[in-house]
């Protein structure tokens, strides 16, 4: 077999298998039909299994029993966030337009566009949210977090939940712009499909909302909702998201919302200065998560980082440029990578249900959604650029990603230490979306990458 499209079996021997049943698929290369050996045992074991509400929202946590689906609203992650909504919806996309990754899941063609639907109608609801900061009612500041846009909600209703939380998530809007102007970009959201309709109201909010709080230097809550500081992830999720936007206004003129007897306006050159904007900060930060916090803390890497590369790898453009793609990827793979999974940032507490003040060096959850990400962005690269050192990296994450699942098949958003035995156990929040569509996007990148080698 070409070196081409192998691992080393040194590193396929680093590998801690937590299923035995899938620890026999797993290879130091794959055919295609190796590939759908290992589909296929997911499809049985449900790892992969993705569901909605009749809403078009989906929860946190996949409630897997399709009886109680409607009267499941209980429980920390039973709600819905527009990230973890959005990723699911770029997993079911992709499901939609490839039958053999779909087959035995039977996800419907259209829920990807339901999902997207569903986060733009919250949104449209609570449209006040955006106004209440563009015209100056609410500071936009951390003590007016709560009066930002709720990122986080009832999934059945789409209706806000009434407990405080850290709503100041730009990184959370932005994939929602994202998968709204690149599905107008590729044809694949119509201006007067469900979804299309809604595009000026929502796009126009957002654009004036980011000029307001100056997205490009703002001091968000970030993907965790731990720290008030200029993310790196935050910021770059809002310059790929604006790219795909400005790609769908530069031919086809200005947007305009009349909302209250005010006209809001995007127009093209508006949001080219806010990429520029975007642009220079991300420069200015390098690779490292924030250099500017509330407190003065520094972070030189965070798993949130993979967040914005994802979505740059389904653009087919890099954030940056390729070169600061695989130092970011580097870096987190250098400072955060453990035995199961890749924690969150170094000094992370949180083990899914309280902070643990118990845990010692490199004792922080160890999360799985990380690397069937990377390995997705990895097999972007090695697409196109041809170059076989990403398919490497690619096929390592695979790996990972397979021998991260645990016995049940129900891969959890963790692995974490346990507080007696001191052994690494599941989190309580299992099966996890975003970690199922990571895995889905994960096998979906696979077979496009061996296709692409004739195997």
């Amino acid at each position: 077999m070409s070196t081409q499209t192998q691992v080393s079996d040194t590193k396929i021997g680093q590998l801690q298998p937590q299923n035995a049943d899938l620890a026999k698929l797993i290879r130091a290369s794959y055919s295609s039909a190796d590939l759908e050996s290992v589909r296929s045992a997911l499809v049985k074991l449900r790892t992969l299994e993705l569901r909605r509400y009749k809403s078009g929202g989906h929860s946190a946590v996949t409630v897997l029993n399709a009886d109680t689906l409607e009267n499941s609203i209980d429980g920390l992650l039973i709600f819905m966030w527009d990230r973890d909504n959005i990723m699911q919806c770029l997993a079911e996309l992709m499901l939609s337009e490839n039958d053999s990754l779909n087959a035995g899941l039977n996800v419907p063609k259209n829920n990807w566009k339901r999902g997207l639907a569903a986060s733009i109608t919250h949104h449209r609801k609570g449209e006040g949210r955006f106004l209440d900061i563009i015209q100056g009612r609410a500071s936009g500041f951390p003590k007016d977090y709560f009066r930002r846009p709720h990122i986080r909600y009832n999934p059945i209703s789409l209706h806000e939940v009434g407990d405080p939380w850290g709503h100041g998530q730009n990184d959370s809007l932005s994939f929602i712009n994202f998968l709204l102007f690149h599905g107008l970009k590729t044809n694949r959201v119509q201006w007067n499909d469900e979804v299309g309709t809604q595009a000026t109201a929502f796009a126009a909010l957002l654009h004036a909302y980011f000029w307001t709080i100056h997205v490009w230097e703002d001091q968000d809550l970030g993907a965790w909702e731990d720290k008030v500081a200029q993310h790196w992830s935050s910021i770059a999720c809002a310059l790929v998201s604006l790219r795909e936007q400005y790609d769908v206004l530069f031919p086809n003129g200005a947007m305009r919302h009349h909302k209250d007897g005010v006209d809001y306006w995007v127009r093209d050159h508006g949001v080219k200065e806010l990429i520029e904007k975007c642009e220079a900060k991300l420069r200015e930060l390098g690779i490292r998560e924030f250099i500017s916090s509330d407190n003065g803390d520094q972070r030189s890497a965070d798993l949130a980082q993979i967040n914005p590369l994802l979505l740059a790898a389904v653009a087919g453009r890099p954030v940056l440029d390729d070169a600061n793609t695989v130092a970011v990827l580097e870096n987190i793979e250098n400072e955060l990578m453990g035995p199961l999974g890749i924690r969150r940032y170094t000094k992370d507490v949180w083990d899914g249900r309280i902070n643990r003040y118990d845990l010692g060096p490199n004792e922080e959850a160890q999360w799985c959604h990380g690397s069937p990400q990377m390995s997705y962005i990895y097999g972007e690269l090695f697409q196109r650029t041809g170059d076989s050192k990403y398919f490497e990296k690619q096929l390592f994450h695979f790996n990972r990603t397979i021998a991260s699942i645990p016995a049940s098949g129900l891969i959890p958003e963790a692995w974490i230490v346990d507080v007696n035995s001191r052994e690494w156990v599941i989190d309580a929040n299992e099966p996890l979306a975003w970690t199922q569509s990571m895995v889905v996007m994960a096998l979906g990148q696979m077979q496009a990458s061996l296709k692409k080698q004739g195997l």
